[in-house]
């Protein structure tokens, strides 16, 4: 097995590499992070979601265990009292 190595491309003093856009203001750039943001968002609004829907499986299964599914548990009512269906 050999070892093969390059030497490094010799730039004079002035010369400098120039890129096409400066180094963070790219559009790549700025669409990843506007992506990763979007991804950030959408992540916690399907956890919201899948809380908010489990939150109603509970309820459905307490009611259920409660009042033999005969009435639903309202607590709009004055006196709080299940409302039969």
């Amino acid at each position: 097995m050999s070892l093969v190595t390059y030497d490094k491309p010799k730039v004079s003093a002035g010369a400098r590499a120039k890129s096409a856009t400066p180094a963070g203001y790219g559009t790549a750039s700025v669409i990843a992070s506007f992506r990763g943001y979007l991804g950030i968002a959408g992540r916690w609004l399907a956890k919201a979601f899948d809380a908010i829907a489990e939150a109603r499986t509970h309820r459905a299964m307490i009611e259920a265990q409660l009042y033999l599914n005969r009435c639903k548990h309202a607590s709009k009512n004055d006196d709080d009292l299940p409302v039969l269906r």
